[in-house]
């Protein structure tokens, strides 16, 4: 059963090195501020769901606990589309608790060069994370107001 994710990237399409990179990308990518959001856990629980294997899937969660997961080398023998689809859903990942703060952006702009972007092309997409966040605290506030209104029946 693949599992597609936002980007349209299928971690089913990817080779063992690729997927355990992955998985290790999407917790550092959850950890890159110091603390598990609780919008993060289900991202994270889905890296490790691309993993074969039980043992890493432990060490992987040992790791996180820890806050020690290993550094990303460049990602293997990718395309540039999923490398371009894997950065997107750092992205979102790093967004999911409406907050983009240093420790997350230096994530990115490393991570970036690790799938072979360039920083404009990795500034580019954190404005369009941040403008996103923006979107999302205006909707709620606008959901907020909207509830506290009287009703108007026409």
């Amino acid at each position: 059963m693949s599992t597609q994710l936002p980007t349209g990237l299928e971690p089913d399409t990817l080779n063992e090195t690729q997927k355990h990179w992955l998985a290790i990308a999407i917790c550092s990518a959850i950890t890159a501020d110091g603390n598990i959001a609780p919008e993060e856990i289900q991202y994270m629980e889905r890296a490790l769901g691309f993993l074969e294997s039980k043992a890493e899937e432990s060490k992987i969660i040992q790791a996180v606990k820890d806050q020690k997961l290993p550094k990303l080398d460049r990602f293997p023998e990718g395309t540039r589309q999923v490398e371009v689809q894997i950065f997107i859903e750092l992205l979102l990942i790093v967004c999911a608790d409406n907050v983009l703060g240093t420790n997350e952006i230096d994530f990115l702009l490393t991570t970036g060069r690790k799938l072979g972007l360039g920083r404009e092309y990795v500034r580019i997409s954190i404005r369009w994370a941040s403008e996103g966040i923006v979107w999302k605290r205006k909707m709620h506030n606008l959901i907020r107001m909207g509830s506290e209104l009287q009703a108007e029946y026409a």
